[in-house]
């Protein structure tokens, strides 16, 4: 009895431990979108019928920002579930005079990606895997997708991760979204599970993994 307690006990601890590493990697992503020219605005969005099972914004994360005497601004939303396999969705809006390229936007994003997970995620290269969609509203995406190992837990859990963005031509913004989820848990049963991961990325033509449906959080950004 006493040892199913222990163990139970350190099983929480290490789920706790996941959520701050979390919750700290989602700080760092945003941070790093506010001082990479990030610039209030109304945000893009997820909306609440879309966020189903446990996805939630945190509100302690959004942010925004002015820069350049105020010609560009940035907005922050942070959606997030917690449990087992816990996962996040960063979706940023940023205006500027001129919209910005889209592949460039790609390559900041990416750039964003690996700085903030230096020293916490080991990303594998050659799971990478790029490529373009169509979300809800009709924008044409660019997107870039990769796995990566959770370096600082005993484990080494597999996290899955998502950078998309487009411009948005009604509002005159582009669109940056990053989404990061575990997909193994060692100390649970099953010890994989990528339902989190797919309500990221899922749309209609299963773009991304294969994974179809019309409930997916990026795919049902409202920027417009």
């Amino acid at each position: 009895m006493y040892s199913r307690v222990i163990r139970k006990e350190r099983v929480k601890k290490k789920q706790n431990q996941t959520h701050i590493r979390l919750f700290i990697i989602s700080v760092g992503i945003i941070t790093l979108l506010i001082l990479s020219g990030c610039t209030g605005l109304k945000s893009a969005y997820v909306p609440d019928d879309v966020l189903t099972n446990g996805w939630h914004e945190n509100l302690a994360l959004r942010s925004s920002s002015i820069q350049f005497f105020g010609l560009d601004r940035c907005s922050s939303i942070t959606y997030e579930i917690t449990g087992r396999y816990p996962a996040f969705l960063t979706v940023t809006t940023i205006k500027t005079l001129v919209l910005m390229d889209e592949e460039e936007l790609l390559k900041q994003t990416e750039e964003i990606i690996r700085n903030t997970l230096h020293g916490s995620v080991d990303i594998n290269e050659s799971s990478k895997t790029m490529g373009e969609r169509f979300v809800k509203k009709g924008h044409k995406t660019l997107y870039i997708v990769c796995d990566g190992a959770d370096i600082g837990r005993k484990n080494g859990e597999m996290v899955r991760i998502v950078g998309e963005v487009w411009n948005c031509g009604v509002t005159g913004t582009s669109i940056i979204c990053i989404g990061v989820a575990y997909v193994t848990n060692k100390t649970s049963t099953p010890n994989y599970d990528d339902e989190n991961w797919k309500k990221i990325v899922t749309d209609p033509s299963g773009s991304i993994g294969g994974f179809t449906g019309r409930d997916g959080l990026i795919y049902n950004v409202v920027c417009h």
